[in-house]
């Protein structure tokens, strides 16, 4: 057995003039959009006032929603991948929004918080046709199992998530990983996809206390917990570190990876993933990862954090034979047009900032959110 230890580094800070931002801040149009598209009927009854955060709909009671399946996402659990839907929905963004009331809140810096903020403030208008065309794709799909009862009594009465969904889309998120886990990853459990964010997400909201952790144990099964544990972890060394490159850096001797020895994101306590939970964990990280994907032209935003991580796993598992769950994916039917897309400083200043200085700003951010909490990012894989 042989393995190789990384240490997380701190990746090269890149400094943007105040000029350029000034400058591009000057040429900023708040929801404009290119294409002289109109929304359809459908679109307009999507409005909601998005002013402060993407508000969410409260059940009644005060019990979290069971979450909803948008167009975006009924495309892809019908197919079993992405589409790009240039061409048939429209981009806008939401003059007004509050970063500070979605889970995105603690990002910092100016750049980072105008980035992302062109990334969450948007509204999805489809058009009649691209409804009519998903709903007769997505009819013949059979609902999937309930939600176990003790699990969302958990999840409502024992744990916070109304932080976590702020954005009004997180339980339609949660919905969206189970269901497309059921219906295009059968091999495996589904749960670890309700649950992949109970034990923290990306900017260190925790919706359960470490003291928790042993309640949920009793209520998920050894192998279910395994990935629940792990699934915070392996996203940050996916989007915060050279995890994926050093992998590819070793394509030919993928079938020689025994394991990887890493950090739980809550606690900073080891943990060690064998060989075929690796791999399961990949076909997780990769399934989650089409719901962050750009809705349309995907060839003009490759510099999108979750749209180059998903390139990359999808190559990894696709080449190595692991890929397990089905994510059908071809970049080559991506579009590049503007049409339909929003200008606004985010999009803008993602247009002429290098794809690599992006790249190295978000590895940065993930790398501060772990330092705040003392998680170690360093990892080792494991070979033969």
């Amino acid at each position: 057995m042989s393995s190789l230890m990384v240490s997380a580094s701190d990746p090269i800070t890149y400094i943007i003039p105040a000029a350029l931002i000034t400058t591009i801040g000057l040429a900023y149009t708040t929801g404009s959009t290119s294409g002289g598209q109109k929304p359809s009927n459908h679109a307009r009854k999507q409005l909601k006032n998005k002013k402060k955060g993407l508000s969410h709909k409260e059940e009644p009671s005060g019990r979290l929603s069971l979450g909803e399946l948008d167009v975006r996402r009924k495309c892809q659990i019908a197919i079993g991948g992405p589409t790009d839907h240039s061409g048939e929905v429209i981009v806008s963004a939401v003059p007004g929004f509050d970063l500070n009331s979605t889970i995105f809140g603690s990002v910092t810096g100016v750049l980072p918080r105008t980035v992302q903020k062109s990334k969450v403030a948007i509204e999805l208008f489809w058009s009649d046709s691209a409804v009519r065309r998903v709903e007769k794709l997505f009819s013949p799909v059979p609902s999937p199992p309930s939600y176990k009862s003790q699990i969302l009594d958990f999840m409502n009465d024992e744990c916070d998530f109304a932080i976590e969904h702020a954005d009004g889309s997180f339980m339609d998120h949660l919905k969206f990983c189970h269901d497309y886990s059921v219906h295009n990853y059968s091999t495996v459990s589904p749960l670890p996809m309700l649950l992949h964010s109970i034990m923290g997400v990306g900017t260190n909201f925790f919706p359960m206390k470490v003291d928790q952790i042993g309640r949920l144990k009793e209520m998920v099964s050894p192998q279910e917990f395994t990935h629940i544990e792990a699934f915070p972890s392996f996203l940050r060394l996916v989007l915060g570190t050279d995890f994926l490159e050093v992998i590819k850096s070793r394509k030919n001797e993928l079938h020689k990876l025994k394991g990887l020895n890493c950090n739980r994101v809550i606690d900073n306590t080891p943990l060690s993933l064998n060989g075929e939970d690796f791999w399961t964990q990949m076909n997780y990280q990769l399934l989650h990862m089409l719901d962050f994907l750009p809705a349309a032209s995907w060839l003009s935003q490759l510099d999108d954090g979750f749209m180059w991580a998903f390139i990359q796993l999808h190559e990894i598992l696709s080449d190595s034979g692991r890929l397990a769950c089905k994510v059908d994916f071809d970049l080559s039917s991506g579009e590049s047009t503007p049409d339909g897309m929003p200008l606004t400083v985010g999009s803008i200043l993602r247009g002429v900032i290098p794809d690599f200085i992006i790249k190295k700003l978000a590895q940065k951010a993930i790398g501060k959110f772990s330092k705040a909490i003392k998680h170690d990012l360093a990892y080792e894989l494991i070979w033969e």
